[in-house]
């Protein structure tokens, strides 16, 4: 059995979060449901990736060996969980440093799940500002559907679990479900029809 192998980014630098806690979940779920997934998680808190600036470009460059393995950790992936805390109304500066960093084909054309995570009421407006800049360059193709855990610490912490934790339980693997099968799905179609050569900067 081919292994198809997702990665999972966790967009907050907090030592304890939510959203860490929230990737380890869903990366429990994949397992669960699909044993033939591999995942490569990707925690921006330990990664300590470098703001972008023009030496990503330059050969041989100190940024650009830096980000050389991670590139191609990513670059293994088929599809992408991405999850967001909602900082002040926005998503995490160094979240979008990263998306930013992924010019050269490492998330092209593969499918995302984008998880929001909020103490509140809030987690909307990551949402919204990653659906509408956070794929330009980087192709992204984010999934139609998206999931936002409101109040995040009351979540999947009871035994037994709450009725809102079986919910979302179950959605989360509708969700992912859809993303690994899309994800086996789109690597045929990137192999014959993707030239970032020529396209290489979306308009």
């Amino acid at each position: 059995m081919s292994k198809t192998t997702i990665g999972i980014v966790v967009g907050s630098i907090r030592k304890k979060s939510q959203s860490d806690r929230i990737g380890k979940y869903i990366n429990d779920l994949l397992g669960e449901f699909d044993p033939s997934i591999e995942v490569e998680l990707f925690q921006l808190r330990d990664l300590e990736i470098p703001l972008w600036h023009e030496d990503k470009w330059e050969s041989g460059s100190d940024l650009q060996t830096f980000w050389k393995p991670i590139s191609d950790r990513l670059k293994s992936c088929a599809g992408f969980v991405v999850i967001s805390p909602e900082w002040a109304g926005m998503a995490p500066p160094h979240l979008k440093n990263f998306l930013l960093m992924c010019d050269g084909g490492e998330l092209a054309h593969k499918p995302a799940l984008l998880v929001t995570v909020s103490s509140g009421m809030g987690g909307a407006y990551p949402v919204a500002e990653l659906r509408m800049s956070g794929y330009k360059n980087n192709f992204l193709w984010w999934m139609p559907d998206h999931m936002i855990l409101r109040q995040v610490e009351g979540l999947f912490v009871s035994n037994p679990p709450t009725d809102l934790d079986n919910r979302l339980r179950a959605r989360l693997l509708y969700v992912l479900e859809f993303l690994v099968e899309t994800a086996k799905a789109m690597a045929p179609v990137r192999a014959s029809v993707q030239n970032l050569k020529l396209y290489k900067n979306g308009m």
